[in-house]
Formats: structure tokens, C-alpha cells, sequence
């Protein structure tokens, strides 16, 4: 099945007897990792016509006949649930189907008219669990045999194998370059499977927020120079943006101290730096050379790899990510409610920082009283003088992470 990271908190969603429901954005593992777990069940996928596909016995039967079937099975995984006729529910809701039952699919938020909805037909019949990209606490926790010696490229890589289908790559160029094609499919495949018609626009706001445009403001700015918004109003794309962040390719960030104000970004770091390259190096339209794909990716990285610090400690602290651009613009700001309990700055860089660097950053980070200050860089041997702020580096991440998944 090729390199399974574990992913403890799901493993035991899944193991748990019952009706389950995972759900999330394509491409997030959700079968795979399923499959890996559930060993005993019989699985079954629902091809777009509606018809249940067996790739065990390799062969494909209606409703009617699944519904039969269910009742002579005790352990069933349905995958891409929400393409099947009705009858299914019904059959649900008059017992005809195994209690350990799992249902897949891979819409984030269509799904919720089976599950949220006044009549929804499995109110209340499923434990439902969202299952987004590896988590950096994951990531950090797996044995990794092939990881490069080099802190600094170990975090670039493990960054971008946040996004599943990447874990097995062990270059940061073909990682690039597999991107190239997946960035642009997924978008189509999330799109085709939310029921919205693919167009440039969705790929240009893509564009935009890589190459820097957060605001919607600046983003409708950005749409309305490539020609394809008349007016650079951001009420022209506020559906897109919603319609994005509810699929999972944006994410919506609050602006600290802002009412009202949000900023978006790429919740995938490899579509992230795939749009980047294509926005600043017209990378879908000329063969660049790996050596200029590698240079150029490494402009963008320090910015990933900040998302991806933050993720880990988001997660360690239950604490939820804001954006701080004034007085100063923070690497990492994380708050509980009204209050900013973490601010921190990442150095992704091999050299060793000065008393003179790390003085500016302690006083940077000073103005936000009872924060917890933290600096991120791939090595603590880079941080050769006294500082007061807490030092985080990779080797840390890695024993906190392993420290977290025997624990769970």
C-alpha cells in the first residue's frame, strides 16, 4: 500500500463500532487510510451513475442488488456515498444495513444535506469525521527512513507532504513537478464533485492568493486585470471565495484587531507553491529547468513551512490561527477567543543567527505581553547566543510529536 503514516486519531474513529462517516476534500486519504484500518470489510464505491463497483470481485451492481447483499454482510464501507439513489437512505432508515457500516466522500460541505439538513436522511444515524491533509504532528511522528540529513530540506519536504499523495517523493523537485498536474486536476476533480462548474476564475483566485493577494479586495483587483471580472468589486467574488474555502482549496484567516477583516490563503501548500510558480514563472506554460524550479520554489518555502509550524502548535495548544500585520506582520500568531496566547517567527535558513537578529526579533515579538514567544529553525545549534524567546526546532517537533502520538 506504500508508506502509511499513521494517523492515531482517525485510526481510532475508525475502530469504533457503528455507523461512521468520514468526509473531507479529495485527495486527503480517506480511503486509503480507511482501507489500511478496516481490513475486514467489505468495500464498495459508487461510481457516478449511481451503481455500487466492487474492485475486489470486480463487478458492479445496482441498489436493489447492494441493498440484498447488505443484509448478508455484517462490516461494509461505502465510498463516494452521496452519489447513490435514494432508495439507499431509505433502506438505512428501515434497518436494512449493517450497523458497522462506513460511509466516504469527498465533498466537504454537499455532504451536509444527508446529515444537517431539517430532513436529512442519516440525521442522527452517523459519528462523522472530517479528514483533512497529514497533520504536522503526524508527519513529525512517522519513522521516516529516507528524510535528508539537512534540517532545513527535511521541514521543506515534510511540509509539502502534508498533502498525502506527495509522501513517498524524495525530492523536492518531484514533488514540483507531480504538483504541477495535480494542482490543476484536484481543483477541477473538487470542483466536478461540489457540483460547480469549473471556470478561469476559480484558477485565477488560486493565482492571486499564491502570488500574495490575501484580500478580497486585492484578489477581485487581480481578477479584473487578467480581464475576468468587469469591476474590481469584491462583490463580484465573494461566492467564488466562499465556495472555495467550504470545498477546502482556501482558507479564511481573521485579521487581530480587525472587525470584519479576513485574509485567505492556499489550504494545500503544494497547490500553493505550484500557483506560485506559475503566477511569478509562468510554470504551467514554459519547461523550466529543475535547478531554476528548485531555486525559485525555496523564495516561497519560508512561508509554508511558517503555515506549517503553526499548524503543529494550533494543534498541540487548541488554539486557533490569526493574521497580525500591524504594527509589524507576525510569522505566527495563535489566540484563544479575544486573546493572543502564542506569537512566533520562523528562519528557515542554514546559518546561524546573530545576537544582533534575534535581539530584533525579541523585540518585535516583546510588544504582546503574556504571549508565549517562540522561535522556529530547523536546528537550535543555530542559535548560538542567549535569547529569552522559547527555541523550537526540528528535532524538538519530532520528539514532541512522538511524545503526543504514543500518549494517544
Amino acid at each position: 500500500m506504500g508508506i502509511v503514516v499513521e494517523r492515531p486519531r482517525l485510526r481510532g474513529f475508525l475502530e469504533k463500532p457503528g455507523r461512521r462517516l468520514l468526509y473531507g476534500r479529495r485527495k486527503t486519504g480517506k480511503t486509503f487510510y480507511a482501507r489500511h484500518v478496516l481490513r475486514g470489510y467489505t468495500y464498495f464505491i459508487v461510481r457516478p451513475g449511481g451503481s455500487f463497483y466492487d474492485p475486489e470481485a470486480d463487478e458492479e451492481i445496482d441498489v436493489g442488488a447492494f441493498i440484498r447483499l447488505c443484509r448478508a454482510l455484517d462490516r461494509v464501507v461505502v465510498d463516494e456515498f452521496h452519489r447513490a439513489p435514494g432508495r439507499l437512505f431509505d433502506a438505512l432508515q428501515a434497518g436494512s444495513c449493517p450497523e458497522n457500516l462506513v460511509f466516504i466522500t469527498s465533498t466537504l460541505h454537499y455532504f451536509r444535506r444527508f446529515t444537517e439538513a431539517p430532513e436529512a436522511p442519516l440525521k442522527g444515524l452517523f459519528a462523522s469525521r472530517q479528514v483533512e491533509l497529514l497533520s504536522p504532528l503526524e508527519l513529525l511522528a512517522h519513522p521516516w527512513e529516507r528524510l535528508p540529513g539537512d534540517s532545513r530540506e527535511a521541514l521543506a519536504l515534510l511540509t509539502l507532504y502534508q498533502e498525502p499523495t506527495q509522501v513517498d517523493r524524495a525530492s523536492l523537485v518531484d514533488i514540483i513537478l507531480s504538483g504541477r498536474e495535480f494542482a490543476r486536476s484536484l481543483v477541477g476533480e473538487v470542483l466536478e464533485e461540489e457540483d460547480r462548474a469549473y471556470t478561469s476564475r476559480y484558477d485565477a483566485i488560486l493565482e492571486a492568493v499564491a502570488a500574495g493577494r490575501e484580500r478580497a479586495s486585492e484578489i477581485a483587483a487581480y481578477l479584473h486585470s487578467r480581464g475576468l471580472l468587469e469591476q474590481a468589486e469584491t462583490g463580484r467574488i465573494t461566492k467564488y471565495l466562499q465556495d472555495m474555502t467550504r470545498m477546502g482549496l482556501l482558507q479564511r484567516l481573521p485579521v487581530w484587531g480587525k472587525r470584519r477583516r479576513h485574509v485567505y490563503r492556499h489550504a494545500s501548500p503544494l497547490t500553493d507553491i505550484v500557483y506560485y510558480l506559475d503566477a511569478r514563472y509562468g510554470f504551467y506554460d514554459l519547461p523550466l529547468p529543475p535547478r531554476f524550479i528548485e531555486k525559485a520554489a525555496w523564495t516561497r518555502l519560508p512561508i509554508l513551512v511558517e503555515r506549517f509550524a503553526e499548524r503543529l502548535l494550533a494543534e498541540l495548544h487548541g488554539l486557533i490561527p490569526v493574521r497580525v500585520l500591524e504594527p509589524e506582520e507576525l510569522d505566527i500568531a495563535l489566540a484563544e477567543y479575544r486573546r493572543l496566547r502564542i506569537v512566533g517567527e520562523v528562519k528557515l535558513t542554514g546559518k546561524t543567527l546573530t545576537r544582533q537578529e534575534l535581539a530584533k526579533i525579541e523585540a518585535k515579538l516583546a510588544r504582546y505581553e503574556d504571549t508565549e514567544k517562540i522561535l522556529v529553525v530547523p536546528s537550535a545549534s543555530q542559535v548560538a547566543a542567549e535569547t529569552s524567546l522559547k527555541v523550537l526546532d526540528l528535532e524538538q517537533m519530532i520528539k514532541i510529536a512522538k511524545t503526543v502520538h504514543t500518549a494517544s
